[in-house]
């Protein structure tokens, strides 16, 4: 259940393939979106793109309290690579807060409800608040293709260290354990 110095356990699996599923839905979302707006398709992935967005920010605050109270068992960043990895992962989990947040922001200041998880979250504003829509419409966007060229690199490294420099590191996430 717990995560330890071979491998993560299965709290922080489940969270973190979980996190994993609804990024990549989000990824599709927005590029089905960018590249084929107001087509069924797009408007189908893009329909879940404010709950799952919700809903990942909730699962992204929960796994970070619980990588923090396994924090002294995870397995340890010895090396300098290990540690810019150790960054890496710092700065996608604040692009996984900041992302969504920006977005809440963004439609709280509009004229418009705004209902996720099957809940109104909140009523339209009387008249829309022009800083913080423009501030989603700036950030929003941008922040998030950023967070999804550093999920790129992070898969990239997990298999350069698993299948180039055969460093088990995917089983620690898949199995629990570093062992082949």
């Amino acid at each position: 259940m717990m995560d330890h110095e071979h491998g993560y356990g299965m709290v922080s699996r489940f969270f973190h393939w979980l996190v994993a599923l609804l990024l990549l839905w989000q990824m599709v979302s927005a590029m089905l979106r960018f590249a084929f707006d107001d087509t069924p398709v797009a408007d189908f992935f893009f329909g879940f793109h404010f709950s799952n967005g919700v809903l990942l920010l909730c699962l992204t605050l929960l796994r970070g309290i619980w990588g923090l109270l396994n924090l002294s068992r995870r397995p340890p960043h010895r090396r300098t690579i290990e540690r810019l990895a150790a960054l890496g992962h710092v700065l996608m989990y604040l692009l996984m807060i900041a992302v969504p947040t920006i977005a809440l922001i963004r439609a709280y200041g509009s004229d418009r409800p705004f209902s996720a998880l099957g809940m109104q979250l909140f009523a339209g504003q009387e008249s829309e608040i022009e800083w913080m829509t423009n501030l989603g419409g700036q950030w929003h966007g941008l922040l998030g293709w950023l967070l999804f060229a550093l999920i790129a690199g992070h898969i990239a490294m997990a298999l350069v260290h698993t299948y180039v420099w055969k460093e088990p590191l995917i089983s620690r996430m898949t199995k629990g354990s570093d062992a082949l």
